[in-house]
């Protein structure tokens, strides 16, 4: 496993891969921090800066993820992968830990905007670590969305692709989540279905949507980035992330066994 971490960790700093990354993430954040330092207030909250990062995840993960397993098919090297000696399982994990490991590279840049603040005589709170164990929780998740589709796509573009909408599907769970919501209500009262009154048909609307929005891994985590800690939305996380890792291990055993 540490050897395919090592190699996978490298292997970033060897393409522009890992850099283009990285400096994405320095930029976009130095942004945001440089904006709330010039304000008339100059009032700066982590908190806020870690919350404006998750949402450039639908653009970040597919850069880190889109290499993983699609290079290997690019380069030939996948028969290799499919017959090394050691288990698959091994192979995975290990490539979920170097694309996580760069992910939390990554995070340099917030954490020298945190030493800048206290430099400047502010305050981090433990709600700022709290809004960090959820972005990389979150990021935990969109990584190992972003192997699969690595996994099951023929080359980097086309994996690149399909973890964008994926994600982007999942920035947009909980706007859906009403859209349909509201039809399915609206659907309803045309229909008059068993006669339901208007307060039985606006319970089962709002039933619907939240069953939806259960799904939405961006408010489960959003809690994290107002101060409030939980561990329902940690387990969450961590349940669909190794979820993911399980089918992404059983595809790619499916392919190791076909070619033999």
């Amino acid at each position: 496993m540490f050897a395919i971490f090592k190699r996978e960790f490298l292997s970033y700093f060897r393409t522009p891969v890992g850099w283009v990354a990285i400096c994405l993430l320095g930029v976009i954040s130095g942004y945001y921090f440089s904006g709330m330092l010039t304000t008339d207030y100059a009032y700066v909250n982590i908190n806020m800066e870690v919350a404006y990062l998750r949402t450039f995840f639908i653009i970040l993960i597919p850069i880190i993820t889109m290499r993983l397993f699609a290079e290997e098919k690019k380069n030939g090297t996948d028969v290799l992968l499919y017959t090394m000696p050691f288990s698959m399982k091994n192979a995975v994990i290990g490539k979920f830990l170097a694309a996580m490991a760069l992910q939390m590279l990554m995070l340099l840049c917030l954490f020298s905007h945190m030493i800048i603040t206290v430099i400047l005589s502010g305050y981090i709170s433990t709600a700022t670590w709290g809004a960090i164990v959820g972005y990389l929780v979150l990021a935990a998740l969109f990584i190992s969305i972003g192997m699969l589709t690595s996994a099951m796509t023929e080359n980097q573009i086309m994996s690149a692709v399909v973890c964008f909408v994926v994600l982007l599907f999942l920035s947009m769970l909980s706007e859906i989540a009403t859209s349909i919501s509201e039809v399915f209500k609206a659907f309803l009262k045309f229909t008059h279905f068993f006669g339901m009154s208007d307060s039985s048909i606006y319970s089962a609307g709002e039933g619907l949507r939240e069953a939806i929005a259960w799904f939405d891994p961006y408010t489960r985590t959003s809690c994290y980035t107002t101060g409030v800690f939980k561990i329902v939305p940690l387990i969450f996380c961590l349940s669909f992330t190794a979820m993911f890792i399980y089918i992404t291990y059983r595809v790619l055993e499916k392919k190791r066994w076909s070619q033999g």
